[in-house]
């Protein structure tokens, strides 16, 4: 039978493994393939729009979270030529 030195050492070990575990399993972020995203500090509530993550699984820390945005682009053609979406619009330059 081991000491309760021993025992205690195990536990201790066991505990502080789970515990890294958690905080590693919380610190990761997801970002889907057709988003970007930048990162969100919860604690500071301020953004780093330095780093733009593209589709992807990130080790970004316990209290971040990402911010996502489209990362597609959608193109309204505003014309008069044939096969336009919509009609012309009319400025003050043009009147």
């Amino acid at each position: 039978m081991a000491s309760g030195g021993v025992q205690c050492g195990i536990i201790c070990t066991i505990v502080c493994l789970l515990v890294g575990l958690i905080v590693l399993l919380v610190s990761i972020g997801t970002v889907e393939p057709i988003e970007y995203a930048i990162e969100y500090n919860s604690i500071t509530k301020k953004t780093n729009e330095e780093n733009v993550y593209s589709g992807g699984w990130y080790l970004i820390g316990p209290f971040t979270s990402f911010l996502t945005f489209p990362a597609t682009m959608v193109n309204i053609d505003w014309s008069d030529s044939p096969g336009s979406q919509r009609p012309a619009i009319t400025s003050l330059k043009d009147s």
